[in-house]
Parts: structure tokens; C-alpha cells; sequence
């Protein structure tokens, strides 16, 4: 009766592999992917982009920025050859680029340093505060211009701003790993916490969905 169970466990954790792999594709860890734009999140998921040679542009496609570049023009156009299209790029949610991806954030593209389940990138965005006080006008709009780091959850494709209680948070999804972070000071943690992150993407490889 119990070697009938084991087998039949076996068989179960059997097809649940196959299954995960015949549901998803592992992305390179070197970034080896075509260049293309993703409009949604969803596409990118897929790994359904709008290659370089399906991008309808006046641009050089030889040149190494040629998929930004059709970017940065207010529409972004395409075709697959037997039917044409064209969104607004400021509603694109990315592209790969010579290894590297890209996202919008409130309409701009950054590059994401650190790829994995858990990415993070740079921007900069718009900061309104309360600006100094004018005797004939009262006080300003106090607008300025900040740079902000961000998280990104692989898995659900949402930007949040960097915080060592959002970061932990993700980390947390691997005991081990956690478990060894929070064994360090509270200054090395804020110290290596990019580096635990790093690890924690080393050992949770992202798959592309079929």
C-alpha cells in the first residue's frame, strides 16, 4: 500500500514538472533576448514583443539604440506583415534593448540594473512641496525634480519606491535567504541589502509563460 502511495506521489510531482515546463521558458541569465517592445505587461510575460523588423520607423535599424529611439517619437507604429498598428509610447510598458530592459515609468524609460525576480531601477520624478515664500505672491509650487530608486516584483510587474521594508519584504519569500540577512547588523543590512537581493534572484530564476 505505501509503495503504491510513493509511485503514486511520484507521478504527481512528475507531471507538475512537466507541466511547469512545458507552461514556461527560463530567461537567460546573460539577457540574451531579441530586442523588442512590449506594450503591455502581459506581452512581456508572454514573450510576445514587437520584434526590431516588425517596428515601422525612418530610424537606422542597425543602430544599437534604434528600439529607444522609435520610442522617444510620440507614436510608436508596427506591422507583422500582413496587418499594421500603432499605440502612443508613453502607454508602452517596456522594451529590451542590447540585453537590457527598459520600463516606463509616468511616461519615460528607464534602464532596470537589476534584473530577476526582483528588479530595480532608477528614475526621476517630479516632486511638488511647498517652495519659498513670496511677499507679493504667497509661496511657490516648489515643483523639482528627484531621483527615486524603485522595486519591481517580477511577478506581478508593479513599481513601488525603494524601501528597506519593501526590499526585506520581497526577500522574506526565501527563508534561507532571509533568515541569513537577518542574522547581520542592522547597518550591514542597509549596507548589503543590494547584494542579498542579487542572491535572492540567483536562486529564483524568471521564466517566460506559454
Amino acid at each position: 500500500m505505501r509503495s503504491k502511495l510513493l509511485v503514486l506521489l511520484f507521478i504527481t510531482l512528475f507531471k507538475g514538472v512537466l507541466l511547469s515546463q512545458n507552461d514556461s521558458v527560463v530567461i537567460p541569465t546573460d539577457l540574451n533576448i531579441p530586442d523588442a517592445v512590449y506594450i503591455t505587461y502581459n506581452d512581456f510575460r508572454y514573450n510576445k514583443g514587437i520584434l526590431k523588423d516588425q517596428i515601422v520607423s525612418s530610424g537606422n535599424k542597425d543602430q544599437l539604440d534604434f528600439v529607444g529611439k522609435a520610442l522617444d517619437k510620440e507614436v510608436f507604429s508596427f506591422t507583422d506583415g500582413q496587418k499594421s498598428g500603432e499605440v502612443k509610447s508613453k502607454i508602452v510598458w517596456g522594451f529590451f534593448q542590447n540585453k537590457t530592459l527598459y520600463i516606463n515609468y509616468k511616461g519615460s524609460f528607464y534602464r532596470v540594473p537589476v534584473f530577476g525576480s526582483v528588479c530595480y531601477l532608477v528614475a526621476t520624478v517630479e516632486v511638488v512641496g511647498v517652495g519659498f515664500y513670496d511677499p507679493m505672491f504667497g509661496y511657490g509650487s516648489g515643483r523639482r525634480q528627484e531621483v527615486r530608486e524603485f522595486l519591481i516584483n517580477f511577478y506581478d510587474g508593479m513599481i513601488t519606491e525603494f524601501s528597506m521594508s519593501g526590499a526585506e519584504l520581497l526577500l522574506s519569500r526565501d527563508k534561507l535567504i532571509y533568515a541569513e540577512y537577518k542574522e547581520l547588523s542592522k547597518r550591514k543590512q542597509r549596507e548589503q541589502i543590494f547584494r542579498y537581493l542579487r542572491k535572492y534572484n540567483e536562486a529564483h530564476p524568471v521564466y517566460f509563460l506559454k
